[in-house]
């Protein structure tokens, strides 16, 4: 059906259509009536019924304040677009069920069912499909034109519900999200609270016991004893009340470290995550940033400063490893070292200790070997070929190399080995 009224609403374009003719403009105000019509201009001849309607509405449209109109002419759907007094709307019909679904659609007409409702009522299947053939082409045009509308309203609405939606949870984060800042603000204005009566409670303390000392010094003759006795008594008020005066309590022993602890490793000073404990050579697997490595437990210590629980045979292996590098770093260091003198281990050269820079810029070279050294840390050594060139990349290279923690000294590789164009990294 149609609903149809006077009113100040603006028209939508359309195909140009030759303006129908206006009824003539009315002698006397419009009557304030409300005029009701249900299937205008129905019960005879389709064209003169339509063209009766469309007079009837216009005349209407001069002389009463609103009026309804409901119609099946396709005429009259059209006719809104042509005089902006008027305006379309229809109620819904499901097209699954068949039914209306008593929503109204305010500007979207109504478009005919009757062939579909009439197959769903029992109507011979080629009873209904020859008479789809005689429905006229325009009249197909615009029920198309009108589901499209329909479509297109429903995505809208959906649209609409989900931006509500999202609108609601936003509104509902947001509220959560002011409510902890604000339970943070008062958290944090009654811990400053708290702190400054605890500080006004130590400072009238202090003054109290200081005055106490004043006035046993005012009540007899002073002398050096009574001078040094104050004195005392002032240090203590003062080591009292002053924590920072106080000297550090020291780690306490016993710290291990378990897997997902977090420890620092004072030689290369990394914060690094334990990813498994300690074997049976007290040596554990750190990582921190990108990198791993295998540390010993003696050269780790909680965050506190907890020194671990080292086993007496683990101390005695540091021992005699300690020993060992230091009669080997009494020997002569390689040629073309840029260290001070090492003794460097045998190992074994492998593609997984190798990495080759050459081509690279030097501040891609420095990325290549910071993630190379993770798959090397097991040789502990790294070689690197950089080509002999200008040696601007090989210049780069060592400066990134004197400067890394994890590097403990590198070296020229001997002639059979590269000579200038490759470097061997040792790793801590």
């Amino acid at each position: 059906g149609e609903v149809r009224g006077e009113g100040e609403l603006k028209s939508h374009p359309v195909s140009p259509a030759p303006p129908l003719p206006r009824s003539p403009a009315p002698p006397l105000p419009c009557s304030p009536s409300l005029v009701l019509l249900d299937e205008v201009g129905a019960g005879t001849d389709p064209s003169e019924g339509s063209a009766l309607a469309i007079a009837l509405l216009q005349y209407l449209a001069d002389h009463a304040l609103l009026t309804v109109a409901t119609t099946h002419f396709g005429e009259l759907k059209a006719f809104k677009y042509q005089d902006d007094r008027f305006e379309n709307a229809s109620v819904e019909f499901d097209d699954s069920s068949l039914q209306p679904t008593y929503r109204l659609l305010w500007g979207i007409p109504g478009r005919s069912n009757a062939l579909t409702i009439a197959k769903r009522l029992g109507l011979l299947p080629e009873i209904a499909n020859l008479a789809a053939t005689y429905v006229g082409g325009a009249s197909e045009d615009v029920n198309q034109v009108i589901a499209g509308l329909e479509a297109q309203r429903r995505r809208q609405e959906t649209k609409a519900r989900e931006a509500t939606q999202l609108l609601q949870q936003t509104e509902m984060l947001h509220r959560e999200v002011s409510q902890k800042a604000a339970t943070l603000q008062e958290r944090e204005r009654e811990l400053k609270l708290g702190q400054e009566a605890a500080v006004q409670q130590a400072i009238a303390a202090a003054k109290a016991e200081v005055a106490q000392v004043i006035r046993r010094l005012q009540q007899g003759p002073a002398s050096a004893q009574d001078a040094q006795e104050a004195t005392l008594a002032l240090n203590q008020i003062g080591e009292k009340h002053l924590p920072s005066r106080k000297e550090p309590a020291k780690p306490k022993p016993g710290f291990r470290p378990q897997v997902g602890d977090r420890i620092r490793i004072p030689r290369v000073g990394q914060t690094a995550e334990v990813l498994s404990g300690p074997d049976n050579n007290e040596e554990l697997t750190v990582r921190f940033g990108m990198m791993k490595m295998t540390v010993k437990l003696a050269e780790i210590e909680s965050l506190d400063g907890q020194k671990p629980e080292i086993a007496k045979r683990a101390e005695e292996q540091e021992k005699t490893q300690n020993s060992r590098l230091k009669a080997g770093s009494q020997s002569a260091p390689p040629q073309n070292s840029n260290v001070k003198p090492q003794t460097s281990p045998v190992t074994v050269r492998t593609s997984q200790n190798t990495i080759d820079l050459r081509g690279m810029r030097v501040s891609e070279a420095e990325r290549e070997v910071d993630q190379a050294f993770s798959a090397a840390m097991e040789s502990g050594v790294l070689w690197i070929i950089h080509g002999k060139g200008t040696g601007q990349l090989r210049k780069g290279i060592h400066e990134f190399l004197e400067s890394h923690p994890l590097v403990s000294h590198y070296e020229i590789a001997g002639t059979a080995e590269g000579g200038s164009g490759v470097t061997i990294a040792y790793l801590r």
